[in-house]
């Protein structure tokens, strides 16, 4: 059986997640992590080129789980 990864924003939307299908008879085979990513946005001026403007930073907390059999 395929493993299932829960991807939540919110760390406590993930816990809710996993409390629930290890209920459902899971178990977890990757724990609960926050992934970070960094990124940069940027706007154009009248000639069209890139100008930055800031650093946009955003996270994703992801967990592995599989069937008991």
């Amino acid at each position: 059986m395929r493993p299932i990864i829960i991807r939540r924003q919110y760390e406590h939307e993930a816990r809710q997640a996993i409390a629930d299908l290890l209920e459902r008879g899971f178990e977890i085979t990757y724990p609960l992590t926050e992934i970070k990513r960094d990124g940069k946005r940027f706007t154009t001026d009248s000639f069209n080129r890139k100008i930055f403007v800031e650093n946009i930073g955003s996270s994703c907390w992801i967990a592995k789980l599989r069937k008991i059999e």
